[in-house]
C-alpha cells in the first residue's frame, strides 16, 4: 500500500440511505506527480527514462471505470501519482459521472486546484469528494516534505477555490485530509486540524510511514512509534471537538485510540477495493503471496474490532532477537552448525538488535556471516560501525552483500526497480573509511544469482554499474581477499524446467565465464549451494542438481546447507519488505519434509572437500533422474 493514497482516494465507506454500506473502488492511475515527497515509495520509478510511459492510458482507466459500474460499485475514486495533472483527468470524471456513481473522488496534493478555472471545471465534470495530502501546517514543514516550494500555499488556494466553486454550483463536497505521520509532523496534528477545519475539512486521515522493499532503508528516518501517534491524537482532541471533526487512523490499531471516543476517532475500515495499476482485467486479480504486514498481541484474541492488527514495523525489537535465537536453536538439530551460521533479513532491526543478535549467534554457533543488501532501518554508516565492532570482537566472520541490479518490479512485472547497487557502494564507502582509519573489517563477499551476474556484464542498462561496485569493494577490502558468490536462481513454478543435461555445454561455458568475471577484478569465485535442503518439486530439484553440478566443475562449491537458516522475519511472506533473495531462499524448507523423489543425499567417495566448507560434487543418474550426491564432511 502506498502512503500517498492508501486512504482510498478520499472516499469514506458510509452507509447509504438504505443502511447498506457503500461499495467503493479506487483506481490507481500511474506514477507521474508534480511533487517529490521524500517518503514516497514511487520516487525510484519517477527518475527512470520516460517514466510517464508507466502511467495507465486513458483507455485502460476507462476500462476500469466501466468494470466498476458493471460490478456494482457505487463510489469511485482516482489516485496516483497525481491524477489531476493527467491531460484527460476531466474526461475521466465525466465518464464516471455518466455511470451515476453516488460519489466521485480524488486523492491529490491539491496543487492543480490552485487554478480557479480548473477547480470549477472539475466540479462540473463530476468531482464531489476529495482527500488532500497536506502534511504540515506551515511551509517549513509541508514544503520540506513535498520537496516542492510553494506547495502548501497552492494546496490551501486549491481548497478555497473548490469551496467557492462548490458554493456557486450548489455541490455538497466531502472534504478530507490525509497526513502521513513522520517525525517532523506527527506532533503538529492539532495544528493541521486548526488550519484545515475552518476550510470545511472534517475528517483527518492519519497513517504512519509504511515500509516496503523499495523504501525500507528510509524507515529509520521516518519511523514514528505508536505511542507518539497516540499522544498526537490526544493533543488534537480539543481542536477536533471545537470543529466537530474526527481522526481516521490507518495502520494504527483502533484499540490504541478507543479512550478518545468515537465522536473524535472514526474506526478504520479495510473493505476499500483498489484497482492496482499493474492489474489488467479486474481489481485484486494479482495475489502472488500473502504478506505478513501485521502481527497480533494477546489482547487481539478477544478483540471484536475489524482490524488486521499491529504493523510489522512496530514489532518489538526484543521479540525479533528472541525469534532469531529460537530459530537458530531449532536449526542445531539438523546438522553441525558450529561452523557458524549465515543469517539475514535484518531490515527491521535497530543497530542494537543487530549487534546483540550477532553476538548471541556467535556465542552459540561460532563466527557469523551476515547477509544484507544494506537496505535496512539502521543507517548505512551505523551498519558499518556495527560490522567493524563485531568483526574486531571476532563475532562477525563475513558480510555477504546481496547484489540486485535494476530489474523488473516483482509485483507489477511492468516497471523497473532500480536495485541496490548505489546503496551497496555507499555502504562500502563507509566500510572503506573505517578500514583506512585502522579498523578491522569482516570478509567482504558479493552474492548474486548467475542471471544477474551475466546482466552486469552484458546488459547496457546495468553493466556500467559493475566496475563502480567493484571499485568500492576493492577500496573497502584493501589487501584482504574478497569473494564473488554466485547461486543458481529457481526455475519458474508451474512449468517443466529446461533439460539441463542438453544444456550442459552452455552451463559449463557459463561457469568459466563467471570464474573469469571474478578473477578479472581480483575476487575469489564461489558457487553457493544448499545441498539437499530444497523445498522444490521433484522436477525442479533434479534440474537444479544437474546445473549446479555442471557449474561446480569450474567453480569451487560452498555448501550452506548446514549454515543458512531461516527465522520468522526471513519467511517468504516477508518478501514485501525483505531483501532476502527469493531466487535462493525458496529452495529450502524448515518443515523437515522428505527430499523430492529422485533426489538423494549420500556420501560419494569421489567428492573432494578442502576442509573449509568448499568442495566439489559429483552427479549420479538414478531412475532416469539426475541426483545430487553430497560428500560427507
Amino acid at each position: 500500500m502506498r502512503p500517498c493514497y492508501a486512504a482510498g482516494a478520499g472516499l469514506v465507506r458510509v452507509p447509504d440511505s438504505g443502511g447498506r454500506v457503500a461499495k467503493l473502488l479506487t483506481i490507481e492511475t500511474g506514477f507521474t506527480c508534480n511533487s517529490r515527497c521524500h517518503y514516497c515509495t514511487q520516487l525510484d520509478y519517477r527518475v527512470l527514462p520516460q517514466s510517464d510511459a508507466l502511467d495507465l492510458s486513458g483507455e485502460q482507466i476507462r476500462h476500469r471505470i466501466e468494470w466498476a459500474a458493471k460490478e456494482g460499485y457505487d463510489q469511485i475514486g482516482f489516485s496516483g501519482g497525481e491524477p489531476t495533472i493527467r491531460p484527460d483527468f476531466l474526461d475521466l470524471l465525466k465518464l464516471a459521472r455518466s455511470f451515476d456513481f453516488e460519489r466521485i473522488g480524488v486523492t491529490t496534493n491539491g496543487r492543480m486546484f490552485a487554478y480557479p478555472g480548473f477547480a470549477e471545471r472539475a466540479l462540473r465534470a463530476g468531482l464531489d469528494s476529495y482527500t488532500f495530502s497536506i502534511h504540515g501546517h506551515v511551509p517549513e514543514v509541508h514544503d520540506r516534505i513535498t520537496h516542492a516550494p510553494g506547495s502548501l500555499e497552492q494546496a490551501l488556494a486549491g481548497l478555497r477555490n473548490l469551496n467557492s466553486a462548490a458554493e456557486r454550483l450548489g455541490i455538497r463536497l466531502h472534504r478530507m485530509n490525509n497526513q502521513i505521520l513522520l517525525p517532523e509532523n506527527t506532533h503538529h496534528l492539532k495544528d493541521i486540524v486548526a488550519l484545515l477545519a475552518p476550510l470545511g475539512v472534517r475528517l483527518f486521515m492519519v497513517q504512519p510511514f509504511i515500509a516496503q522493499r523499495s523504501n525500507v532503508d528510509d524507515l529509520g528516518r521516518f519511523f514514528v512509534p505508536y505511542d507518539a501517534i497516540v499522544a498526537a491524537v490526544e493533543a488534537a482532541v480539543p481542536e477536533l471537538a471545537r470543529w466537530g471533526a474526527r481522526v481516521k487512523p490507518y495502520n494504527v490499531p483502533n484499540c490504541l485510540l478507543w479512550r478518545f471516543g468515537k465522536e473524535h476517532v472514526e474506526p478504520q475500515f479495510y473493505g476499500i477495493t483498489v484497482f492496482r495499476e499493474f492489474e489488467d482485467e479486474k481489481a485484486g486479480e494479482f495475489k502472488p503471496f500473502k504478506a505478513r504486514q501485521w502481527y497480533r498481541i494477546e489482547d487481539c484474541r478477544t478483540c471484536k474490532e475489524v482490524c488486521p492488527g499491529f504493523r510489522i514495523e512496530q514489532y518489538p525489537q526484543a521479540k525479533m532477537a528472541a525469534e532469531v535465537a529460537v530459530a537458530a536453536t531449532q536449526f542445531d538439530g539438523e546438522g553441525d552448525a558450529r561452523r557458524g551460521l549465515v543469517f539475514g533479513a535484518t531490515e527491521l532491526f535497530d543497530v542494537a538488535t543487530l549487534r546483540d543478535t550477532v553476538r548471541a549467534l556467535h556465542a552459540s554457533h561460532g563466527p557469523v556471516q551476515w547477509m544484507t543488501a544494506l537496505c535496512e532501518k539502521t543507517p548505512r554508516a551505523a551498519l558499518a560501525d556495527a560490522a567493524v565492532e563485531l568483526a574486531e570482537a571476532g563475532a562477525l566472520e563475513a558480510a555477504v552483500l546481496v547484489v540486485q541490479p535494476m530489474d523488473q518490479r516483482f509485483l507489477a512485472q511492468r516497471v523497473l526497480e532500480k536495485g541496490n547497487l548505489e546503496e551497496l557502494r555507499e555502504g562500502l564507502y563507509h566500510l572503506a573509511e573505517r578500514r583506512e582509519h585502522g579498523h578491522r573489517l569482516p570478509r567482504l563477499r558479493l552474492l548474486i544469482n548467475i542471471g544477474d551476474a551475466v546482466r552486469l556484464l552484458d546488459d547496457p542498462l546495468v553493466a556500467p554499474q559493475w566496475p563502480l561496485l567493484v571499485k568500492a569493494l576493492r577500496r573497502a577490502a584493501g589487501d584482504a581477499e574478497a569473494d564473488l558468490l554466485v547461486a543458481v536462481p529457481n526455475f519458474p513454478r508451474g512449468q517443466a524446467p529446461p533439460d539441463m543435461e542438453r544444456q550442459g555445454a552452455a552451463n559449463r561455458a557459463l561457469a568459466v565465464r563467471l570464474a573469469a568475471m571474478a578473477a578479472d577484478v581480483g575476487l575469489q569465485p564461489r558457487l553457493v549451494t544448499l545441498g539437499d535442503r530444497r523445498g522444490l518439486d521433484p522436477a525442479r530439484a533434479a534440474a537444479m542438481a544437474v546445473v549446479e553440478a555442471q557449474l561446480g566443475e569450474s567453480l569451487p562449491v560452498e555448501d550452506w546447507s548446514q549454515r543458512l537458516f531461516r527465522h520468522p522475519l526471513a519467511a517468504a511472506d516477508m518478501d514485501f519488505v525483505s531483501w532476502m533473495p527469493p531466487w535462493l531462499f525458496e529452495r529450502w524448507d524448515l518443515s523437515k519434509q522428505e527430499l523430492p523423489a529422485g533426489v538423494v543425499a549420500e556420501p560419494a567417495p569421489g567428492d573432494a572437500n578442502d576442509g573449509g566448507g568448499v568442495r566439489r560434487r559429483s552427479v549420479a543418474v538414478l531412475g532416469g533422474r539426475a541426483a545430487l550426491r553430497v560428500g560427507s564432511r
